[in-house]
Protein backbone atom coordinates (compact mmCIF):
# COMPACT_ATOMS: atom_id res chain seq x y z
CA UNK A 1 0.00 0.00 0.00
CA UNK A 2 2.79 2.41 0.92
CA UNK A 3 4.72 1.59 -2.29
CA UNK A 4 1.62 2.30 -4.38
CA UNK A 5 1.23 5.65 -2.62
CA UNK A 6 4.80 6.69 -3.41
CA UNK A 7 4.39 5.57 -7.03
CA UNK A 8 1.27 7.76 -7.30
CA UNK A 9 3.10 10.76 -5.86
CA UNK A 10 5.95 10.41 -8.37
CA UNK A 11 3.66 9.58 -11.28
CA UNK A 12 3.75 6.64 -13.67
CA UNK A 13 2.47 5.59 -17.10
CA UNK A 14 1.10 2.37 -18.50
CA UNK A 15 2.70 1.50 -21.81
CA UNK A 16 2.29 -1.06 -24.59
CA UNK A 17 5.44 -2.65 -26.02
CA UNK A 18 5.59 -3.93 -29.59
CA UNK A 19 8.45 -4.79 -31.87
CA UNK A 20 10.92 -7.26 -33.25
CA UNK A 21 12.28 -8.54 -29.92
CA UNK A 22 10.28 -7.39 -26.85
CA UNK A 23 12.04 -9.98 -24.67
CA UNK A 24 15.38 -8.28 -25.35
CA UNK A 25 13.84 -4.96 -24.38
CA UNK A 26 12.73 -6.40 -21.03
CA UNK A 27 16.19 -7.85 -20.42
CA UNK A 28 17.76 -4.45 -21.12
CA UNK A 29 15.34 -2.83 -18.63
CA UNK A 30 16.43 -5.32 -16.03
CA UNK A 31 20.09 -4.68 -16.74
CA UNK A 32 19.57 -0.91 -16.35
CA UNK A 33 17.58 -1.41 -13.06
CA UNK A 34 14.45 0.04 -14.62
CA UNK A 35 11.48 -0.99 -12.47
CA UNK A 36 8.39 -2.31 -14.24
CA UNK A 37 5.28 -3.80 -12.64
CA UNK A 38 1.93 -5.30 -13.58
CA UNK A 39 3.49 -6.84 -16.70
CA UNK A 40 0.91 -8.58 -18.89
CA UNK A 41 1.09 -10.30 -22.25
CA UNK A 42 -1.49 -9.18 -24.82
CA UNK A 43 -1.05 -11.23 -27.99
CA UNK A 44 2.10 -10.00 -29.76
CA UNK A 45 2.56 -7.10 -27.35
CA UNK A 46 3.18 -6.49 -23.67
CA UNK A 47 1.59 -4.00 -21.29
CA UNK A 48 3.32 -2.72 -18.17
CA UNK A 49 3.66 0.19 -15.73
CA UNK A 50 6.79 2.31 -15.46
CA UNK A 51 7.58 5.45 -13.49
CA UNK A 52 8.04 8.84 -15.24
CA UNK A 53 11.69 8.94 -14.27
CA UNK A 54 12.39 5.50 -15.76
CA UNK A 55 10.27 6.22 -18.84
CA UNK A 56 12.77 8.88 -19.90
CA UNK A 57 15.50 6.18 -19.91
CA UNK A 58 13.68 3.97 -22.42
CA UNK A 59 14.61 5.85 -25.62
CA UNK A 60 18.07 4.23 -26.19
CA UNK A 61 16.68 0.85 -25.21
CA UNK A 62 13.89 1.09 -27.79
CA UNK A 63 16.37 1.74 -30.57
CA UNK A 64 18.62 -1.10 -29.49
CA UNK A 65 15.76 -3.62 -29.23
CA UNK A 66 13.89 -2.21 -32.28
CA UNK A 67 10.75 -1.86 -30.13
CA UNK A 68 7.87 0.54 -30.28
CA UNK A 69 6.42 1.99 -27.03
CA UNK A 70 2.92 3.44 -26.84
CA UNK A 71 1.55 5.28 -23.79
CA UNK A 72 -1.88 3.96 -22.80
CA UNK A 73 -2.61 5.64 -19.47
CA UNK A 74 -1.14 8.35 -17.26
CA UNK A 75 -1.46 8.18 -13.46
CA UNK A 76 -0.18 10.11 -10.46
CA UNK A 77 0.02 13.53 -8.89
CA UNK A 78 2.12 15.24 -11.63
CA UNK A 79 -0.51 14.44 -14.28
CA UNK A 80 -3.33 15.45 -11.94
CA UNK A 81 -1.75 18.85 -11.32
CA UNK A 82 -1.06 19.33 -15.02
CA UNK A 83 -4.68 18.60 -15.96
CA UNK A 84 -5.90 21.12 -13.37
CA UNK A 85 -3.24 23.78 -14.02
CA UNK A 86 -5.88 26.33 -15.07
CA UNK A 87 -7.82 25.87 -11.82
CA UNK A 88 -5.64 27.93 -9.53
CA UNK A 89 -7.98 27.80 -6.53
CA UNK A 90 -8.07 24.01 -6.56
CA UNK A 91 -4.37 23.46 -5.75
CA UNK A 92 -4.55 26.44 -3.39
CA UNK A 93 -7.42 24.72 -1.57
CA UNK A 94 -5.41 21.50 -1.37
CA UNK A 95 -2.49 23.43 0.09
CA UNK A 96 -4.68 25.23 2.60
CA UNK A 97 -6.28 21.95 3.61
CA UNK A 98 -2.86 20.39 4.16
CA UNK A 99 -1.79 23.40 6.25
CA UNK A 100 -5.03 23.21 8.24
CA UNK A 101 -4.54 19.52 9.01
CA UNK A 102 -0.94 20.16 10.03
CA UNK A 103 -1.97 22.96 12.40
CA UNK A 104 -4.74 20.81 13.88
CA UNK A 105 -2.26 18.01 14.46
CA UNK A 106 -0.31 20.28 16.84
CA UNK A 107 -3.09 20.24 19.44
CA UNK A 108 -4.77 17.73 21.75
CA UNK A 109 -8.38 17.21 20.72
CA UNK A 110 -9.24 14.09 22.68
CA UNK A 111 -8.33 13.10 26.26
CA UNK A 112 -9.06 9.40 26.71
CA UNK A 113 -8.95 7.74 30.16
CA UNK A 114 -8.87 3.97 30.68
CA UNK A 115 -8.89 1.71 33.74
CA UNK A 116 -10.86 3.98 36.08
CA UNK A 117 -13.72 2.39 38.00
CA UNK A 118 -14.21 4.12 41.37
CA UNK A 119 -13.29 7.51 39.88
CA UNK A 120 -15.46 8.63 36.98
CA UNK A 121 -13.93 10.09 33.84
CA UNK A 122 -15.65 13.44 34.50
CA UNK A 123 -14.03 13.70 37.94
CA UNK A 124 -10.55 13.11 36.51
CA UNK A 125 -11.15 15.51 33.60
CA UNK A 126 -12.38 18.22 35.99
CA UNK A 127 -9.21 17.87 38.04
CA UNK A 128 -7.00 17.97 34.94
CA UNK A 129 -8.81 21.14 33.84
CA UNK A 130 -7.83 22.84 37.10
CA UNK A 131 -4.22 21.95 36.23
CA UNK A 132 -4.60 23.47 32.72
CA UNK A 133 -4.67 20.08 31.00
CA UNK A 134 -7.63 20.58 28.66
CA UNK A 135 -8.87 19.77 25.19
CA UNK A 136 -7.35 22.11 22.64
CA UNK A 137 -3.99 22.57 24.38
CA UNK A 138 -0.78 22.40 22.37
CA UNK A 139 0.94 19.03 22.32
CA UNK A 140 4.24 20.72 23.15
CA UNK A 141 2.74 21.85 26.48
CA UNK A 142 1.82 18.32 27.56
CA UNK A 143 4.17 16.98 30.23
CA UNK A 144 3.27 13.31 30.58
CA UNK A 145 5.49 12.73 33.62
CA UNK A 146 3.96 15.72 35.40
CA UNK A 147 0.43 14.45 34.65
CA UNK A 148 1.31 11.02 36.05
CA UNK A 149 2.70 12.58 39.23
CA UNK A 150 -0.29 14.92 39.71
CA UNK A 151 -2.84 12.12 39.38
CA UNK A 152 -1.04 9.85 41.86
CA UNK A 153 -0.89 12.68 44.42
CA UNK A 154 -4.49 13.85 43.95
CA UNK A 155 -6.02 10.34 43.92
CA UNK A 156 -4.24 8.07 46.45
CA UNK A 157 -6.26 5.03 45.34
CA UNK A 158 -4.59 5.23 41.90
CA UNK A 159 -1.40 3.22 42.22
CA UNK A 160 -0.20 3.34 38.59
CA UNK A 161 -0.60 5.95 35.86
CA UNK A 162 0.60 6.05 32.26
CA UNK A 163 0.19 9.14 30.07
CA UNK A 164 1.20 9.33 26.42
CA UNK A 165 0.38 11.41 23.37
CA UNK A 166 -0.79 9.47 20.32
CA UNK A 167 -1.70 11.66 17.38
CA UNK A 168 -4.11 14.28 18.67
CA UNK A 169 -5.10 12.10 21.65
CA UNK A 170 -3.83 12.24 25.21
CA UNK A 171 -4.18 8.64 26.36
CA UNK A 172 -4.18 8.20 30.14
CA UNK A 173 -4.24 4.69 31.59
CA UNK A 174 -4.73 4.22 35.33
CA UNK A 175 -4.80 1.28 37.69
CA UNK A 176 -6.70 1.61 40.94
CA UNK A 177 -5.92 -0.12 44.21
CA UNK A 178 -8.52 -2.87 44.34
CA UNK A 179 -7.20 -3.87 47.79
CA UNK A 180 -8.04 -0.46 49.28
CA UNK A 181 -10.84 -1.94 51.38
CA UNK A 182 -8.46 -4.56 52.75
CA UNK A 183 -5.94 -1.85 53.58
CA UNK A 184 -8.62 0.15 55.36
CA UNK A 185 -9.66 -2.96 57.26
CA UNK A 186 -6.03 -3.48 58.29
CA UNK A 187 -5.88 0.08 59.60
CA UNK A 188 -9.12 -0.51 61.48
CA UNK A 189 -7.47 -3.43 63.28
CA UNK A 190 -5.17 -0.95 64.99
CA UNK A 191 -8.08 1.15 66.26
CA UNK A 192 -10.01 0.67 69.48
CA UNK A 193 -13.50 -0.47 68.51
CA UNK A 194 -16.43 -2.49 69.81
CA UNK A 195 -19.10 -4.26 67.81
CA UNK A 196 -22.73 -3.16 68.27
CA UNK A 197 -26.00 -4.45 66.82
CA UNK A 198 -27.02 -2.72 63.62
CA UNK A 199 -30.54 -4.17 63.91
CA UNK A 200 -32.64 -5.76 66.59
CA UNK A 201 -32.91 -9.54 66.51
CA UNK A 202 -32.29 -12.91 68.17
CA UNK A 203 -28.66 -14.10 68.13
CA UNK A 204 -28.12 -17.40 66.28
CA UNK A 205 -24.30 -17.66 66.27
CA UNK A 206 -21.26 -15.77 67.56
CA UNK A 207 -17.72 -16.34 66.22
CA UNK A 208 -15.18 -14.07 67.92
CA UNK A 209 -11.72 -13.56 66.44
CA UNK A 210 -10.63 -10.71 68.71
CA UNK A 211 -12.35 -9.06 71.66
CA UNK A 212 -14.77 -10.37 74.29
CA UNK A 213 -18.27 -11.63 73.47
CA UNK A 214 -21.08 -10.01 75.46
CA UNK A 215 -23.96 -12.07 73.98
CA UNK A 216 -24.67 -15.74 73.37
CA UNK A 217 -26.89 -17.60 70.88
CA UNK A 218 -30.52 -17.24 71.90
CA UNK A 219 -30.09 -13.74 73.36
CA UNK A 220 -32.47 -11.05 72.15
CA UNK A 221 -30.67 -7.79 71.36
CA UNK A 222 -31.82 -4.27 70.54
CA UNK A 223 -30.42 -1.92 67.94
CA UNK A 224 -27.21 -0.31 69.22
CA UNK A 225 -26.59 -2.91 71.96
CA UNK A 226 -22.95 -3.97 72.39
CA UNK A 227 -22.23 -7.46 71.08
CA UNK A 228 -18.44 -7.77 71.34
CA UNK A 229 -16.19 -5.56 73.44
CA UNK A 230 -12.75 -4.49 72.27
CA UNK A 231 -11.68 -3.79 75.88
CA UNK A 232 -10.05 -6.70 77.74
CA UNK A 233 -9.57 -6.59 81.52
CA UNK A 234 -6.11 -7.38 82.94
CA UNK A 235 -6.75 -9.28 86.18
CA UNK A 236 -4.50 -9.96 89.14
CA UNK A 237 -4.22 -13.31 90.93
CA UNK A 238 -6.77 -12.01 93.43
CA UNK A 239 -9.36 -11.15 90.80
CA UNK A 240 -8.72 -7.42 90.86
CA UNK A 241 -8.67 -5.34 87.68
CA UNK A 242 -5.14 -4.02 87.20
CA UNK A 243 -5.69 -2.35 83.82
CA UNK A 244 -7.21 -2.60 80.36
CA UNK A 245 -6.00 -3.73 76.99
CA UNK A 246 -7.73 -2.37 73.91
CA UNK A 247 -8.08 -3.91 70.48
CA UNK A 248 -10.34 -3.76 67.45
CA UNK A 249 -13.15 -6.21 68.06
CA UNK A 250 -13.58 -8.66 65.19
CA UNK A 251 -16.37 -11.21 65.05
CA UNK A 252 -19.19 -12.67 62.97
CA UNK A 253 -22.49 -12.24 64.81
CA UNK A 254 -25.56 -13.62 63.05
CA UNK A 255 -29.13 -13.03 64.18
CA UNK A 256 -32.69 -13.61 63.11
CA UNK A 257 -34.13 -10.24 62.16
CA UNK A 258 -37.43 -8.97 60.86
CA UNK A 259 -38.17 -6.36 58.18
CA UNK A 260 -41.48 -4.55 58.02
CA UNK A 261 -42.64 -4.27 54.40
CA UNK A 262 -45.25 -1.86 53.05
CA UNK A 263 -45.95 -0.93 49.44
CA UNK A 264 -48.97 0.80 47.93
CA UNK A 265 -49.92 2.14 44.50
CA UNK A 266 -53.07 3.27 42.70
CA UNK A 267 -54.74 1.05 40.16
CA UNK A 268 -55.22 4.02 37.81
CA UNK A 269 -52.01 5.07 36.11
CA UNK A 270 -50.77 6.89 33.04
CA UNK A 271 -49.34 5.01 30.07
CA UNK A 272 -47.37 6.40 27.13
CA UNK A 273 -48.32 5.26 23.64
CA UNK A 274 -46.01 6.27 20.82
CA UNK A 275 -47.84 7.40 17.68
CA UNK A 276 -44.99 6.56 15.30
CA UNK A 277 -44.48 10.18 14.22
CA UNK A 278 -40.84 11.27 14.26
CA UNK A 279 -38.89 14.45 13.56
CA UNK A 280 -35.16 14.96 13.31
CA UNK A 281 -32.82 17.79 14.23
CA UNK A 282 -29.18 18.40 13.38
CA UNK A 283 -26.32 20.33 14.99
CA UNK A 284 -22.60 20.92 14.53
CA UNK A 285 -20.16 21.31 17.42
CA UNK A 286 -16.88 23.14 16.76
CA UNK A 287 -14.76 23.18 19.90
CA UNK A 288 -16.99 24.53 22.66
CA UNK A 289 -19.33 26.28 20.20
CA UNK A 290 -22.49 24.62 18.98
CA UNK A 291 -24.48 25.55 15.89
CA UNK A 292 -27.98 24.08 15.90
CA UNK A 293 -30.16 23.40 12.90
CA UNK A 294 -33.02 22.19 15.04
CA UNK A 295 -36.62 23.02 14.60
CA UNK A 296 -39.45 22.49 17.01
CA UNK A 297 -40.95 19.07 16.42
CA UNK A 298 -44.48 20.39 16.63
CA UNK A 299 -45.51 17.72 19.14
CA UNK A 300 -47.14 18.49 22.47
CA UNK A 301 -45.61 15.42 24.16
CA UNK A 302 -42.43 13.84 22.88
CA UNK A 303 -39.12 12.25 23.81
CA UNK A 304 -35.75 13.40 22.47
CA UNK A 305 -32.77 11.13 21.80
CA UNK A 306 -29.43 12.72 20.82
CA UNK A 307 -26.41 11.04 19.20
CA UNK A 308 -23.07 12.79 18.56
CA UNK A 309 -20.33 11.65 16.16
CA UNK A 310 -16.82 13.14 16.48
CA UNK A 311 -14.79 13.62 13.30
CA UNK A 312 -11.43 11.87 13.11
CA UNK A 313 -9.07 11.26 10.23
CA UNK A 314 -7.31 8.25 11.78
CA UNK A 315 -7.72 6.26 14.97
CA UNK A 316 -5.85 8.89 16.98
CA UNK A 317 -6.26 12.04 14.84
CA UNK A 318 -9.40 13.68 16.22
CA UNK A 319 -10.59 17.06 14.99
CA UNK A 320 -12.42 19.58 17.21
CA UNK A 321 -15.50 18.97 15.09
CA UNK A 322 -18.49 16.73 15.67
CA UNK A 323 -21.92 16.27 14.19
CA UNK A 324 -25.03 15.40 16.13
CA UNK A 325 -28.57 14.30 15.41
CA UNK A 326 -31.66 14.52 17.59
CA UNK A 327 -34.66 12.27 17.12
CA UNK A 328 -38.03 13.40 18.44
CA UNK A 329 -40.81 10.83 18.92
CA UNK A 330 -44.37 11.82 19.67
CA UNK A 331 -46.40 10.00 22.30
CA UNK A 332 -49.87 10.31 23.78
CA UNK A 333 -50.72 9.78 27.43
CA UNK A 334 -53.74 7.72 28.46
CA UNK A 335 -55.11 6.93 31.91
CA UNK A 336 -55.59 3.20 32.38
CA UNK A 337 -56.52 0.87 35.24
CA UNK A 338 -54.70 -2.30 36.28
CA UNK A 339 -56.81 -5.42 36.47
CA UNK A 340 -56.68 -7.38 39.73
CA UNK A 341 -54.31 -9.92 38.17
CA UNK A 342 -52.05 -7.20 36.75
CA UNK A 343 -51.97 -5.36 40.07
CA UNK A 344 -51.06 -8.51 42.01
CA UNK A 345 -48.36 -9.39 39.50
CA UNK A 346 -46.88 -5.88 39.70
CA UNK A 347 -46.94 -5.97 43.52
CA UNK A 348 -45.19 -9.37 43.49
CA UNK A 349 -42.53 -8.07 41.10
CA UNK A 350 -41.89 -5.06 43.34
CA UNK A 351 -41.64 -7.34 46.38
CA UNK A 352 -39.22 -9.62 44.52
CA UNK A 353 -37.04 -6.61 43.58
CA UNK A 354 -36.98 -5.57 47.26
CA UNK A 355 -35.94 -9.07 48.36
CA UNK A 356 -33.19 -9.15 45.72
CA UNK A 357 -31.78 -5.89 47.07
CA UNK A 358 -31.68 -7.41 50.56
CA UNK A 359 -29.90 -10.52 49.27
CA UNK A 360 -27.35 -8.36 47.46
CA UNK A 361 -26.44 -6.98 50.91
CA UNK A 362 -25.83 -10.51 52.21
CA UNK A 363 -29.22 -10.96 53.90
CA UNK A 364 -30.62 -14.51 53.82
CA UNK A 365 -34.42 -14.60 53.49
CA UNK A 366 -35.88 -17.04 56.05
CA UNK A 367 -39.57 -16.32 55.63
CA UNK A 368 -42.04 -14.12 53.80
CA UNK A 369 -45.27 -13.07 55.51
CA UNK A 370 -46.43 -10.36 53.12
CA UNK A 371 -50.07 -10.18 52.02
CA UNK A 372 -51.29 -8.45 48.86
CA UNK A 373 -54.75 -6.89 48.86
CA UNK A 374 -56.54 -5.13 45.99
CA UNK A 375 -59.55 -2.92 46.63
CA UNK A 376 -60.83 0.63 46.75
CA UNK A 377 -58.76 1.61 43.72
CA UNK A 378 -55.53 0.70 45.56
CA UNK A 379 -53.17 -2.27 45.60
CA UNK A 380 -51.50 -2.70 48.98
CA UNK A 381 -48.76 -5.12 50.07
CA UNK A 382 -47.89 -5.29 53.76
CA UNK A 383 -46.37 -7.70 56.23
CA UNK A 384 -43.03 -8.83 57.58
CA UNK A 385 -39.97 -10.58 56.16
CA UNK A 386 -37.94 -12.91 58.38
CA UNK A 387 -34.22 -12.86 57.67
CA UNK A 388 -30.89 -14.21 58.85
CA UNK A 389 -27.98 -11.75 58.62
CA UNK A 390 -24.74 -10.49 60.12
CA UNK A 391 -25.75 -7.56 62.37
CA UNK A 392 -22.48 -6.32 63.91
CA UNK A 393 -21.04 -2.90 63.15
CA UNK A 394 -17.92 -1.20 64.54
CA UNK A 395 -18.34 1.58 67.11
CA UNK A 396 -15.67 3.45 69.15
CA UNK A 397 -14.66 1.82 72.41
CA UNK A 398 -15.23 3.76 75.63
CA UNK A 399 -11.82 4.39 77.20
CA UNK A 400 -11.86 3.85 80.97
CA UNK A 401 -9.50 5.36 83.48
CA UNK A 402 -6.79 2.92 84.51
CA UNK A 403 -7.30 1.50 88.06
CA UNK A 404 -4.95 2.99 90.70
CA UNK A 405 -4.22 6.16 88.75
CA UNK A 406 -6.19 8.48 91.09
CA UNK A 407 -4.35 7.09 94.18
CA UNK A 408 -1.02 7.55 92.50
CA UNK A 409 -1.93 11.12 91.67
CA UNK A 410 -2.86 11.78 95.35
CA UNK A 411 0.48 10.36 96.53
CA UNK A 412 2.32 12.63 94.15
CA UNK A 413 0.41 15.64 95.50
CA UNK A 414 1.17 14.63 99.12
CA UNK A 415 4.86 14.35 98.36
Amino acid sequence: MLISWFRWLGGYVRIRLRGYSPERFLNLCRARNIEIWELKSSGLSYEMNVSIRDFRKLKPLRKKARAHVEILERHGLPFFLYRNRSRKMFPAGILLCAVFLYVMSLFIWNIHIEGNYSRTTDVILDYLETEQVVHGMRKSQVDCKEIQSMLRIEFPDIIWVSAEVKGTRLLIRVRENTDMEEAEAAETQEERTDLAAERAGIITSVLVRSGRALVQPGDEVEEGQLLVSGRLDIMSDYGEVLGYQYTAADADVYARTEYAYFDEFLLSHEERHFTGKKRYGFYVRLGSKQISFRRKPGFSDYTALAAEYPVRLTENFYLPLSFGTIRYEEYETYTENYTIEEARLLAENRLTAYLEKLMEKGVQIAGNNVKIEVGGGVCRASGTIAALEEISQAVPTEILEEPGQPDAAKNEEAE
